[in-house]
C-alpha cells in the first residue's frame, strides 16, 4: 500500500538487494548506523561497517544470519524490491514480540539510503508515528487492505492474547482467505512464523507503516497434530 515498506521473509531476497546496490554506483549509497544499546547494555560491536560499502553490508548479511539463525528474515524493510532506494534493517537482539504493547518499539539499528542524513531524518518513511507510542497514547489509525478477508489489531493486546485471536480469526476464514495481523513490534514476525507452523497457515508478506506492522497470513487446512496417526484400513 502507499507510504509503506515492504517487509523481506526470503534470505535470497535480500542477498539480491544487497547484490543490486553493490553492482550500483556505490558512491550515491550512504550506510548509517544506529546500534541503540538496550538499557545497561554496552554498544553493539556486532556489525564492522567501517570498511567500504561492499565489505560492509557483507559484514552486516553474516551477522544477521548468524544472530537470527531461521530459514526466514523478517528483519528488513525497503521502499522497493527492485529499484531500492531505502533500506531499515533491526538487529535481532533487540526485536521483542506482538505482546509489545508499551509503545518501546525499537529503531533500526541500520539505514542503507541513497539520500544524505538531511533528507533521511526529513523522510516520513524513516519515522513511523507508532514509535515511542507509550501505553494509553493514540495511536494511528491502521488502514484496512481491500484484497484481505479479516484484519486483526493487535497492537494493544497483552500476552496472550495476540497469539490467541490470531488463530481464532484464521479460524474463522476460509481456507486460501488471508488475514492481516498489525502490531508495533518488527519482532511479531517470529510469532507469526512461529503460529504459522503449528497451525499449517502461510505467511504471505510483512509491512512497515506509520501504523505500525502488518503481517499477512493465508489460511491453510487444519494441521493434524504431530501424535496423530492415521487408523489402519480395514482388510475387505
Amino acid at each position: 500500500m502507499p507510504g509503506t515498506l515492504a517487509g523481506i521473509i526470503d534470505w535470497q531476497v535480500l542477498d539480491q538487494i544487497f547484490s543490486i546496490i553493490q553492482h550500483s554506483d556505490d558512491t550515491k549509497w550512504r550506510l548509517y548506523s544506529n546500534d541503540t544499546p538496550l538499557p545497561g547494555d554496552k554498544p553493539s560491536k556486532d556489525v564492522d561497517t567501517s570498511g567500504d560499502l561492499a565489505s560492509s553490508l557483507q559484514s552486516l548479511n553474516a551477522y544477521l544470519r548468524q544472530a537470527h539463525p531461521r530459514n526466514y528474515c523478517g528483519l528488513v524493510f525497503t521502499d522497493s524490491l527492485t529499484a531500492p532506494t531505502l533500506i531499515r534493517i533491526f538487529n535481532p537482539r533487540f526485536l521483542t514480540s506482538m505482546c509489545n504493547i508499551y509503545g518501546n518499539t525499537p529503531a533500526p539499528s541500520w539505514v542503507v539510503s541513497t539520500m544524505d542524513a538531511a533528507q533521511l531524518a526529513a523522510s516520513e518513511k524513516t519515522s513511523p508515528k507508532f514509535q515511542n507510542h507509550g501505553l494509553g497514547k493514540h495511536l494511528p489509525i491502521a488502514p484496512i487492505h481491500p484484497q484481505i478477508a479479516d484484519s486483526l489489531d493487535a497492537r494493544r493486546m497483552g500476552c496472550p492474547l495476540p497469539l490467541i485471536h490470531t488463530a481464532r480469526s484464521l479460524r474463522r476464514l476460509a481456507v486460501g482467505e488471508i488475514l492481516e495481523i498489525v502490531t508495533i513490534d518488527p519482532g511479531s514476525v517470529n510469532d507469526i512464523e512461529y503460529l504459522c507452523k503449528s497451525t499449517g497457515a502461510k505467511h504471505l508478506a510483512l509491512a512497515e507503516g506509520e501504523y505500525g506492522y502488518s503481517y499477512y497470513v493465508e489460511r491453510g487446512p487444519d494441521k493434524k497434530p504431530d501424535n496423530e496417526k492415521l487408523a489402519p484400513q480395514e482388510k475387505e
